[in-house]
């Protein structure tokens, strides 16, 4: 990795208090959406609601104010108050709550709410990141109508995933995807759940995304803020942190019906309770749903692929004075599956061959412990977290036991175990913003180990406890960084940004061979890295509410061991080999514009990826999967997102258009340029627009209609196994009514598409003819929900 001079710099400036003088508050007079962004921006306070702002003016707030004071002067006229739900977090009200206008009036009243993003480690409007940011806010993710992650991935552009089924899949942004495969590389997406990050190379844990404040997607590589595993970018989950100030309640139930399908249901609820107001409180949050199955198997079964998820969520917030919070968590889910959800042929709906049931078990458990507070020179967050990640899948895998155990077909199961155990601790200094200081600083500590149990077993269908074949591994890596960031606006309009992350990444790995050798074998091995990732970001602001930015990031993801066997059966060759550290460097010009008094936000970005050394996780001949380099690759892409909001209306939509490519093809590596990057589309889209207004009084209606493009991609390096196109059309009503009390109706797969979304599901039948992932047939979904 090369070293910028400039970037290197920054881990000894950020480590400089004397940046970080408070100034106080200045925000100048005018709107007031304007005026609230700043204050958020220089105190980091979170400001949220669905109060309309256009048309109102702030008259402004400055001097050595609290956040109360500021707000009180910021909206003073304005005919709106404010609501503290938290230490820093406040909700806009209504001072006198009218009656609600026909929405025909709303017509020139209606902008999109304010939202400030905090994943680049530092509140921010949206419109004022160098970065390119996706977003739905907890108003979003309602108006969805269902808590399924796979419903929102396509709204937050540029976040694509493969379609095994709920918790063995694996995300992608902006076409950077290694491969369709779960082995020892990292995850090219760095996913967090609020400030703790949850996964390291298991698959996407599908937590399903009830009572949230936002979710948050960082596009491109975030190795200087987020380290290895964020090449493609970062996708963070931020529940809804407890009131401290009133008590609160939410029930909702739901059940649906699939064409030619088991029908599904599920409950919700969440508690919100102060223990000591303004000091002291809780919310927990659980759930339970049932997803009927869709796959007939030949010979009588139906609807063999029923998934059963359960979890929840318990937050305790301490705040013994304003400036300090204290918060405990821990969250946790458990899905059940009874078997695979693909068919044998390229597409249709949805029989397969009889074979052995395959289920599949993918079990979350999260507790952290956050604390946050002020110092006279800088804020502090520090967050530790231990994350248990336990998984379970069984494939059919008669046709592999000459293979493997080098014995007759017979009936066998393969069984995939892993259980894995990640400790994350960050703690960084953010300076405190006052609109006045050209120099903004943050810098940080991380540690991390994570300890990965796995264990490949093939056992006779009518002998489970005996070992046909099996391997055993253990893996632990250790990694500890230091990392910086320092914005300087050298110009009123102008801020160049530069930060780096210098890393240390440890691996040790123990294997053994349990049968069928005659005896066993053993392997070891041990690898460490010490390293430097930079970046630069250049900002103009042109006007208000309109950004320019330029950009070069890296990202990375360390090399690891894999265990490499001489012969198929003997197991007397067991040997380490490595694969090598891949580096991903993304050059990306970027604006930012908010248009109509905020009635239209356009975010637009043209980037060059250039991937060296791809990591990826691939099948051999025998169905296992081996850790290797493919070579070279690079994307360059467009991206456009624009939201429209007039009157009640509303337009959210994301267009990308990509050119993925393998550049260099490693020397033993089965790949063709040809075959371009796996599970990366040339095209894709979505698009959602809805209708919110009152029929009576108390009485308001929401519909919206949503659809979704997904471009041919190709399963692997090659372009022998397609996939796709998928066109997704769903729409859904909601009622609001009064004392809390909402119907909900949503129609998926309006036009019943059996579209191949995922052109696998067994990887020892893999070879034998082409498998398919149809989309779920049209299913009718009904929920009733109340909160008070």
């Amino acid at each position: 990795m090369r070293l910028f001079p400039l970037s290197a710099l920054v881990l000894s400036l950020t480590a400089l208090p004397v940046l970080a003088a408070d100034q106080g508050i200045a925000v100048p007079a005018g709107p007031l959406g304007t005026a609230l962004s700043d204050l958020s921006r220089q105190t980091g306070i979170s400001i949220g609601g669905d109060q309309i702002l256009t048309g109102r003016n702030s008259p402004g707030a400055s001097g050595p104010l609290t956040h109360e004071q500021a707000l009180t002067r910021l909206l003073a006229g304005t005919g709106l108050g404010f609501r503290k739900v938290g230490p820093d977090a406040y909700r806009l009200e209504p001072l006198l709550v009218p009656r609600l206008r026909p929405a025909a009036d709303q017509s020139q009243a209606a902008s999109i709410e304010p939202i400030i993003v905090t994943a680049t480690k530092r509140g921010a409007s949206p419109v004022d990141l160098p970065v390119a940011v996706g977003w739905l806010t907890a108003a979003d993710l309602a108006r969805l109508g269902t808590n399924n992650p796979d419903a929102a991935l396509p709204l937050l552009g540029g976040v694509g995933s493969t379609h095994l089924g709920p918790g063995r899949n694996k995300l992608a942004i902006r076409g950077l995807s290694d491969s369709a495969f779960t082995g020892q590389t990292q995850a090219t997406v760095g996913l967090y759940l609020d400030n703790a990050k949850v996964n390291y190379n298991a698959p996407d844990p599908h937590l399903h995304l009830i009572d949230l404040d936002r979710v948050e997607v960082l596009r491109g590589p975030q190795g200087t803020l987020y380290g290895g595993g964020s090449i493609g970018g970062i996708l963070r989950i931020v529940p809804t942190p407890p009131d401290l100030s009133e008590r609160s309640a939410q029930v909702r139930l739901s059940g649906s019906l699939t064409r030619d399908g088991a029908p599904g249901g599920g409950v919700e609820a969440v508690l919100n309770q102060p223990l000591l107001t303004d000091r002291l409180a809780v919310r927990l949050a659980l759930y339970a749903d049932r997803e009927g199955g869709v796959i007939d198997a030949a010979g009588g079964r139906r609807n063999i692929d029923r998934t059963d998820t359960q979890g929840g969520r318990l937050l305790v917030a301490f705040v013994p004075t304003d400036d300090w919070r204290l918060e405990l968590g821990g969250t946790y889910q458990l899905i059940d599956t009874d078997d695979s959800h693909y068919i044998q042929g390229r597409r249709g709906c949805c029989t397969r061959t009889a074979q052995l049931a395959e289920p599949h078990d993918n079990d979350f458990d999260e507790a952290h412990v956050t604390l946050t507070g002020s110092l006279s020179f800088a804020d502090l967050h520090s967050t530790t977290a231990f994350v248990r990640h336990e998984i379970d899948s069984f494939y059919d895998a008669s046709t592999a036991v000459p293979a493997l155990a080098g014995l007759p077909a017979q009936p066998a199961l393969f069984h995939e175990a892993q259980l894995s155990r990640l400790w994350t601790h960050e703690t960084r200094l953010t300076s405190k913003d006052d609109g006045v200081s050209t120099l903004n600083w943050l810098s940080g500590l991380y540690l991390s180990r994570q300890t990965a149990n796995s264990s490949r077993r093939l056992n006779p269908a009518a002998e489970s406890g005996t070992d046909l074949w099996r391997r055993d591994r253990v893996d632990e890596v250790k990694e500890a960084a230091l990392f910086g960031e320092l914005s300087w606006r050298f110009q009123p309009d102008w801020t160049l940004t530069a930060g780096g992350r210098l890393f240390h990444v440890a691996q040790e790995v123990e294997a053994i061979a349990r049968a069928p050798a005659p005896s066993v074998a053993q392997a070891q091995g041990y690898t460490r890295e010490t390293d430097y990732t930079p970046k630069l970001a250049l900002a103009w602001q042109a006007w208000e509410d309109t950004t320019f930015y330029a950009q070069m990031t890296e990202g990375y993801r360390p090399g690891g061991i894999n265990i490499e066997e001489a012969g198929p059966v003997t197991g007397d060759d067991y040997r380490t080999a490595r694969f090598q550290t891949d580096e991903l460097w993304n050059y990306e010009v970027g604006t930012k514009l908010s248009l109509w008094q905020g009635r239209l936000m356009l975010d637009a970005a043209i980037f060059h990826a250039r991937w060296r050394n791809i990591q990826t996780d691939q099948l051999r001949a025998d169905g296992l999967t081996v850790t290797t380099n493919a070579g070279d690759g690079s994307n360059t892409g467009i991206e456009v997102t624009p939201r429209l909001h007039l009157g009640p209306w509303r337009l959210d939509a994301t267009v990308i258009l990509n050119d993925p490519e393998l550049t260099r093809v490693a020397r033993d590596f089965t790949g063709s340029a040809d075959g371009g990057l796996p599970g990366a589309s040339r095209f894709s889209g979505s698009a959602s627009l809805s209708w919110r207004g009152q029929l009576t009084d108390g009485m308001n209606l929401l519909t919206a209609l949503d659809y979704s493009h997904t471009g041919r991609t190709h399963l692997t390096f090659t372009d022998g196994i397609s996939q796709g196109p998928v066109d997704l059309l769903g729409g859904r009503v909601t009622l609001h009514g009064t004392g809390g009390w909402s119907l909900g109706v949503a129609l998926d797969n309006i036009l019943n598409s059996d579209a191949n979304q995922f052109a696998y599901g067994n990887p020892f039948t893999l070879g034998a003819g082409p498998q398919a992932t149809p989309v779920r047939p049209r299913t009718v979904r009904v929920s009733i929900g109340w909160e008070g």
